[in-house]
C-alpha cells in the first residue's frame, strides 16, 4: 500500500521536555531574536543562568540535533576577513513546540540547594565555625541581590522601547528571583541567629522522642514537592 504525499511528512515531535533543558532555553532565546550558537551562549549566560541551568558545552551539538528536527532554520552570514556566521531562527515548528512547552503547567523547582544540604549536615562542623559558613552565604546572597538590582534598573529602561512586552516579563521574572534571593538571605539570618542561640543553652525539646534509624532523614519525612 503506498502512502500518500501527507504521509510522509515528518510530524512534529510530541512535547517532552529535554533531559538537559537546553532545548526549552534555545526556543526562549531565539524567539526574542535570531542568534548564532556564540550569541545564544553569551545571553544564556546573562539572562538565565541563575534560574535556568543548562549545559552550555552542548549548546552546539543541541543546535544542530534541533536543526534536524525543523525546529530551527539556518542561514549563513558570509565575511570577508572572518569565519563566516550561521545565524539560527525559529521555524513555525520550533515556535509551536515552545508554545506547547509554555502552555504546560509549571513544576515545582528541582532543587540542588546547596546551602539546605550544608545545613543539614552541619552537626558535622566545629561549633566555633557554624555560624560563620551561615553568614557567609548571606554575604554572597546580599551581593547577588545588588547585581540584580543593578540588572533591574537596567532593565526597565527596556519598558519604553519597542520590546516592551517582553521586557515587562522578563522584568516580572527578574522581580521575582530579587524575592527569592531576598528571602535566602532574610532565612539564612534567622538561622545564624538560632544557631547562636543553641550554642549558648541547649534547645529545650518535648518530651516526645523520635528514634531515627541511621539513614533516615527528617524522623523519615519526604521534604520533596508532590507535584
Amino acid at each position: 500500500m503506498r502512502s500518500t504525499p501527507n504521509e510522509n511528512r515528518r510530524k512534529p515531535p510530541a512535547f517532552r521536555e529535554s533531559r538537559n533543558g537546553l532545548r526549552e532555553a534555545i526556543l526562549g532565546l531565539l524567539a526574542i531574536r535570531p542568534m548564532t550558537g556564540y550569541d545564544l551562549s553569551r545571553s544564556y549566560r546573562r539572562a538565565l543562568q541563575q534560574i535556568w541551568y543548562a549545559p552550555l558545552g552542548q549548546v552546539y551539538p543541541t543546535l544542530r540535533k534541533m536543526h534536524r528536527d525543523g525546529l530551527l532554520r539556518v542561514s549563513v552570514k558570509f565575511q570577508r576577513h572572518r569565519p563566516n556566521r550561521k545565524v539560527y531562527s525559529l521555524t513555525a515548528r520550533g515556535q509551536k513546540l515552545l508554545i506547547q512547552w509554555l502552555s504546560e503547567p509549571a513544576v515545582l523547582p528541582r532543587m540542588h540547594h546547596e546551602f539546605i544540604h550544608k545545613l543539614f549536615q552541619l552537626g558535622h562542623v566545629a561549633p566555633a565555625g557554624r555560624v560563620e559558613l551561615v553568614e557567609d552565604y548571606i554575604k554572597r546572597c546580599r551581593e547577588w541581590l545588588h547585581s540584580l538590582r543593578r540588572a533591574e534598573a537596567t532593565l526597565e529602561l527596556a519598558l519604553n522601547g519597542p520590546n516592551a512586552e517582553n521586557a515587562s516579563f522578563q522584568l516580572m521574572s527578574l522581580r521575582h528571583l530579587c524575592r527569592i534571593v531576598e528571602c535566602e538571605a532574610e532565612s539564612a539570618r534567622q538561622i545564624a541567629n538560632e544557631i547562636r542561640a543553641y550554642s549558648r543553652a541547649p534547645v529545650k525539646r518535648s518530651g516526645k522522642t523520635v528514634h531515627l534509624r541511621e539513614g533516615v532523614a527528617f524522623a523519615g519525612q519526604t521534604l520533596s514537592p508532590t507535584g
